[in-house]
């Protein structure tokens, strides 16, 4: 049995960044919400920034795991 481990390192490598990064980008998605949250409860206007950084970090977050499911299930290839 030959195990490739160039080939298993780059996969723990990849798939260590992409978890990380995909926690990483949830956070900041829930940081900018609630600063935008606060902004409301204080009966300012919030800012545009924070719920555009929300919903892009959000949009990322269920494309990563969209595509992550097009990966696992053979029917949608």
């Amino acid at each position: 049995m030959h195990i490739n481990w160039s080939a298993l390192g780059q996969v723990a490598l990849v798939s260590l960044l992409f978890g990380v990064g995909l926690a990483v980008m949830f956070a900041l998605g829930v940081t900018a919400m609630s600063r935008r949250a606060v902004a409301l409860e204080e009966k300012k206007p919030p800012s545009i920034v924070d719920t555009t950084v929300a919903g892009l970090c959000f949009a990322a977050c269920l494309a990563a795991v969209l595509y992550g499911l097009y990966l696992i299930i053979p029917q949608f290839h």
